[in-house]
């Protein structure tokens, strides 16, 4: 009897050292896992295109991981904008007449999202009207830059604004608004109708037959350049 009750402590001693290992040895894989599924997270919920309404998750796993993986940078860099167009959702759009200039407006399109996006034309869509007016079929287009070549493509990165600006009256003809009093804008041909913004012209504001819109650009004063070339009807 005495042999048997030595026996049997040694027996459980070994069966809970066993488990005592187990146990540790399952705490350490669960450790182990829990930075991975963290660093997933953000893969999966981040939209993609930055918008604050939500996206496609697989271009969220770029902006998720930017700063954590190799590559994740390509969220914020050109090529990553051509491969992934704006949303209207995306995009805050403003036009305010240029101090310099009353009959100048600064177009500005900035992107609010967390990764850059694509606009995919080289101009917004910008036309003249009476905001009391049901026929828009009357409404005035602005000449643009002409020769233009290539795929359409204007980068947008994250938490910047490109520029566009509109001159109503580019000859100095001192005339009157001829009955416009709004530009209308929308920040790229690709987007619906209901995605234009309306804005009110100053007061005083001449419009002539052919006013002049120039390209997108990263700064006023190179988008107030690019206007005075334009010379091709915007269809």
């Amino acid at each position: 009897m005495t042999v048997h009750l030595r026996t049997i402590p040694l027996v459980l001693v070994a069966t809970g050292a066993a488990l005592t290992l187990t146990a540790c040895g399952g705490g350490s894989d669960n450790d182990a896992a829990a930075p991975s599924s963290v660093g997933m997270s953000p893969a999966t919920t981040n939209p993609g295109s930055g918008s604050p309404k939500g996206g496609g998750s697989s271009s969220g796993s770029h902006t998720g991981t930017a700063a954590t993986k190799p590559g994740g940078k390509e969220a914020t860099g050109d090529s990553y904008a051509y491969k992934h167009p704006c949303t209207a959702e995306q995009l805050t759009v403003s036009a305010k007449s240029l101090g310099s200039s009353p009959n100048q407006y600064v177009i500005s399109v900035t992107n609010h999202g967390k990764a850059a996006c694509g606009l995919s034309s080289y101009y917004p869509r910008v036309d003249l009207g009476s905001k009391n007016s049901a026929d828009r079929s009357h409404n005035i287009h602005p000449l643009v830059p002409g020769g233009l070549g290539g795929a359409p493509a204007v980068p947008v990165h994250a938490g910047r604004t490109v520029y566009a600006v509109l001159d109503t009256d580019p000859q100095g003809a001192k005339g009157s608004n001829g009955g416009f009093d709004e530009v209308n804008v929308l920040a790229d041909k690709s987007f619906p109708n209901a995605d234009t913004h309306n804005f009110p012209l100053a007061y005083g504001a001449v419009v002539v037959q052919h006013p002049k819109l120039g390209l997108y650009r990263s700064s006023v004063g190179d988008a107030v350049a690019s206007m005075r070339t334009a010379d091709t009807n915007d269809s």
